[in-house]
């Protein structure tokens, strides 16, 4: 083999190992000038970043109302009975004959006074039950704070600089896990 040929070959290999060393450690490879590659960064610590968030809750309950509007009690509690008497004493004296005549409008103002005062008695009773207070629902609401998540501020290494950068998000890694890294080269220079 000629001088020339065997330089070639021994250049040849020498690139060929260099190449293939530079793909096995991507961190000694060395970045070309504008472009973005991926990295490895070792992340030293994670600080959840949280708010306070106002989530009002509202609370109901059943309580008295107002009572609805009642007739005016009569005055006479035994105003029915009165009545009744009178109304059943002449219905009996219209209906009896004769010495008889005094009996039916005994027993009818008895009957008739018994029937006014039931009568009266169960108009109270409906009166008081439409006085009974109402149960309605009332509803407020009151404050209820709680903590959300909002972010982190992550710190890592990467090729011997520690650096720190705030993420919208809560991660999934963890403090010393080892993660990718996308890194972008520009070229500094003058406008």
């Amino acid at each position: 083999m000629h001088t020339k040929a065997k330089l070639a070959v021994i250049t040849l290999v020498l690139i060929s190992t260099t190449a293939n060393a530079q793909a096995a450690n991507p961190q000694t490879q060395q970045p070309a000038k504008g472009s973005t590659y991926r990295d490895t960064a070792h992340i030293t610590e994670i600080r959840i970043l949280t708010q306070r968030v106002n989530q009002p809750q509202q609370i109901c309950n059943q309580v008295p109302g107002a009572p609805a509007q009642a007739k005016a009690q009569p005055k006479h509690p035994y105003g029915g009975a009165v009545i009744g008497g009178v109304a059943g004493g002449l219905i009996g004296h219209t209906a009896g004959e004769g010495s008889g005549k005094d009996a039916a409008t005994a027993g009818g103002a008895v009957i008739g006074a018994m029937v006014g005062e039931h009568m009266q008695k169960q108009a109270a009773a409906a009166q008081a039950q439409a006085q009974a207070p109402t149960m309605v629902t009332q509803c407020y609401y009151v404050d209820s704070w709680v903590e959300r998540q909002s972010g982190a501020i992550v710190t890592y290494t990467w090729r011997g600089r520690t650096m720190t950068e705030t993420l919208p998000y809560v991660p999934t890694f963890h403090a010393g896990d080892d993660v990718p890294l996308s890194v972008s080269t520009t070229l500094a220079g003058h406008a």
